[in-house]
């Protein structure tokens, strides 16, 4: 199973509703400007016995916020997009489902119904010998799923993808 080819699978049966797209870069950067802030604050503190530990303690919390900050700017920058539901103006939740292999039957009718109630109602194991990978919207009854059954140490799908709308 490759979520590539789920992901390209759903954007083109979705008829435009769900479209790659890329989260804001704005939350990345203002995590890599406070860590910047931090750092020239540490240079505007007079030397001295008492304030050592303080100026510690500004480059090193400085330091570390602006090297997540710088990464998840690359992330958001050059990495992948998310599918996008356009109606809803969202992101799509991805959630992905495991199961024991005895429930293949009920998992299959379970997504081939659209159903995501039933997903859910089901118990799901530790050991992913069934797999149902599902995208939904938070904010309407949109659902996009599929399920495999790993078998010859890949993972096969065993139903089409099914998107309710």
């Amino acid at each position: 199973m490759d979520i590539r080819d789920f992901n390209e699978a759903l954007y083109a049966s979705s008829n435009g509703v769900v479209v790659e797209r890329r989260q804001s870069i704005v939350l990345p950067v203002l995590v890599f400007l406070v860590g910047v802030a931090l750092l020239v604050g540490n240079c505007f503190i007079e030397n001295g016995a008492d304030a050592n530990n303080l100026k510690s303690a500004l480059v090193l919390v400085g330091g570390a916020i602006l090297l997540i900050g710088g990464a998840l700017c690359g992330v958001r920058a050059f990495g992948g997009g998310a599918p996008f539901h356009v109606d809803d103006n969202c992101f799509l939740v991805r959630h992905h489902y495991s199961f024991d292999r005895t429930q293949l039957n009920d998992v299959v009718k379970a997504v081939e119904s659209g159903d995501k109630s039933l997903l859910d109602a089901l118990a799901e194991s530790d050991i992913a010998g069934v797999s149902v990978l599902c995208y939904y919207s938070p904010n309407s009854d949109f659902c996009a799923m599929q399920a495999f059954a790993y078998e010859d140490y890949i993972y096969n799908a065993k139903t089409k993808l099914i998107i309710k709308a």
